[in-house]
This record gives structure tokens, C-alpha cells and sequence, in this order.
């Protein structure tokens, strides 16, 4: 698998992940449906994951993962989806799923940015 299908595949992975660990966190530690909300999180965070996988923006790996953190945040926490107790929680939790997500995918798995 070449490098860049290797970062795809890894990223996508990780928010997916990421998304099972929020849906379940949403439903039992703020106790909201899980249908639909519970499978919107994890929906969003594997296409934040897929996101990072295949941007082409240049910047530090950190940057990276958290200006896509940010930009899905934003969306999140407008909507407030889940009904969170305060809208900027909802996007504090994203910013660090996707600083996770690069942060994993770059220095674990060694599949940087090309």
C-alpha cells in the first residue's frame, strides 16, 4: 500500500475509533440518544479522520490536525448536536480528536504528510 493510501486508510481508521469512543461517551456520560446522535458522532469523526487522511494542506502535523479539528467543531458546535451542556465543549472535544488523530497517524504510525 503506498503512502498516501497507508495515511488515508490509517486516519479514516482512527476517527472511527474516535467516533465509537464519543458515541459512547455521549450515551453514557451525557446520556443522549443514540439515534441519531450517537451515530452522527461517529459519522463526523470518521470523516474527520478521512478529512486529515487526505488533505493536502502544508503545515506542521500538529497545526494540521487541529485546524481540521477546528474546522469540524465549528459545525458541531453550532449545531450543538448531542445538546451539549455548553456549545464550546463540543469543540474543544474535536479539536483534540483531531490532534489525536494526526498526532497518531504522523508519530505512531509514521504516516506523515507527504
Amino acid at each position: 500500500m503506498d503512502s498516501k493510501a497507508g495515511r488515508l486508510a490509517v486516519t479514516t481508521i482512527l476517527g472511527f475509533i474516535f467516533g465509537v469512543i464519543c458515541m459512547l461517551l455521549s450515551r453514557f456520560g451525557a446520556e443522549v440518544a443514540f439515534w441519531p446522535i450517537g451515530v452522527s458522532f461517529l459519522l463526523h469523526h470518521t470523516v474527520l479522520g478521512l478529512v486529515i487522511g487526505a488533505s493536502s494542506l502544508k503545515m506542521h502535523w500538529a497545526a494540521h490536525g487541529l485546524f481540521w479539528g477546528a474546522v469540524f467543531g465549528v459545525f458541531l458546535a453550532i449545531g450543538r448536536v448531542g445538546a451539549a451542556p455548553v456549545y464550546w465543549q463540543v469543540f474543544i472535544f474535536v479539536l483534540v480528536w483531531g490532534f489525536l488523530i494526526e498526532l497518531l497517524a504522523s508519530k505512531a504510525f509514521r504516516r506523515s504528510q507527504q
